[in-house]
């Protein structure tokens, strides 16, 4: 009797270890994306041990792409083991782009198309015409991780052309700004998490004043000129649909050695994002930017106070400087959540300092350098689609001064 106890509690073990083997992972839902893809980005495979908390980190990370709308998962008991499902919807990954923008004093229009999942692989391309008081267009080539290294490249063209308004002693003076850039850097997958791109260029950057005989700047930081480029990327959002969770941090390295004459820039920003989902509506989000580049006393200095860019009601590039430190934050309440639609109320804060080109560390601590605005704004969401929502900020300032910053996508 004894032995006959054994034997069925040995079969019942032996049993459940069999089960707590993974057999195999399958996908199911996929139209456009490859399987294989995917699979680079699970931890979990066939021969190894079932686990949940695993599994659970699989399905982020397959959600944290942007090209999945939902994933589930689905355990299958077979003979040999379990059986992992992951039920997957798509984003629409190839989209038109049609993107608006609005101050008091100025407007843009951007249009073209873009993809997120190009060829299936985590590829994206993006082909923008842009009218920002002149005509800009951008081609740009991306790939995720290449066959099963952990690398991958980038590959640009640019076009920028703007119209840079610049304060002076007699008013303020009007330049077209005419950049040509080629650029492409290889990326370092490090971990499903942090990245390292190591990029370089060559670009060609003129300013040119729209009525000569007021040029007081002469010819300034004109002609041929190499970029190099560093960027660490650390990523720990978590995605779920429109909402966010966790921390980004970007560091960016830029040298431009010029061409023409032995002169060197040296720009570095970092970006630091942090988000917080609390109860069922609200997504508090904040982002930190600071940076430095060289002292120099130049006009068209790298850091540009502009309601598209850093604090939302200042205006069209209002200031520049070649320090900054810019704090925004913002608390988002989820009015409605459908299936394919929802919108958000927001309530803001944007403060901003600057160093003045040619200035000194103290700049940043007086009065006259500092931006703070506060506001509301409205966000419309598409679901279907990755950070596709209509956007509208109003931001205003104890000194009456106000405006109306409409755009495409959250504003960071």
């Amino acid at each position: 009797m004894a032995m006959v106890l054994q034997a069925i509690a040995f079969g019942v073990c032996a049993d459940l270890s069999a089960q707590q083997v993974i057999a195999s992972v399958e996908f199911e839902g996929l139209t456009k994306t490859k399987d294989s893809f995917l699979r680079k980005y699970l931890t979990v495979t066939a021969g190894q041990k079932y686990d949940s908390v695993q599994l659970s980190a699989d399905r982020q990370r397959l959600l944290n792409l942007g090209i999945l709308a939902t994933v589930g998962t689905r355990i299958q008991t077979k003979d040999i083991g379990v059986k992992i499902v992951f039920a997957c919807s798509e984003m629409i990954s190839t989209l038109p782009v049609l993107a608006l923008g609005k101050t008091d004093d100025n407007f843009w229009v951007k249009t073209g198309v873009q993809s997120l999942n190009f060829s299936g692989r985590g590829d994206k391309f993006f082909a923008v015409y842009q009218y920002y008081d002149r005509h800009s267009f951008y081609i740009q080539y991306a790939t995720d991780r290449i066959g099963k290294s952990h690398w991958g490249t980038t590959a640009s063209l640019t076009k920028w052309a703007t119209i840079e308004p610049l304060n002076s002693e007699i008013g303020v003076l009007n330049y077209d700004y005419t950049n040509h850039t080629a650029y492409a850097s290889a990326v370092w997958f490090l971990t499903f998490r942090e990245t390292i791109d190591l990029g370089a260029g060559i670009f060609n950057e003129r300013f040119e004043a729209q009525q000569p005989q007021e040029n007081e700047f002469g010819k300034i930081v004109q002609g041929n000129k190499v970029l190099s480029k560093l960027i660490f990327k650390s990523n720990h959002l978590n995605y779920e649909t429109f909402y966010l969770r966790g921390t980004y941090n970007q560091l960016n390295v830029e040298i431009i050695h010029s061409l023409d004459k032995a002169e060197n820039f040296v720009t570095v920003f970092n970006d630091f994002r942090f988000f917080r989902q609390m109860g069922r509506r609200f997504n508090w989000a904040s982002r930190i930017r600071s940076g430095i580049a060289t002292n120099e006393d130049n006009p068209f200095a790298p850091f540009v106070l502009d309601s598209y860019l850093n604090i939302r009601g200042v205006g069209n590039r209002v200031d520049r400087g070649t320090g900054s430190i810019v704090f925004n934050t913002e608390l988002r309440y989820t009015l409605f959540d459908k299936r394919i639609l929802a919108a958000q109320g927001v309530g803001f804060l944007d403060f901003g300092s600057w160093r003045k080109p040619g200035g000194s560390f103290k700049d940043f601590t007086e009065s006259r350098n500092m931006r703070a605005f506060s506001g509301i704004g409205f966000r419309l969401i598409y679901k279907r689609a990755f950070d596709t929502m209509f956007r509208i900020d109003y931001g205003y300032d104890y000194n009456k001064n106000a405006g109306l910053v409409i755009g495409i996508g959250q504003y960071f």
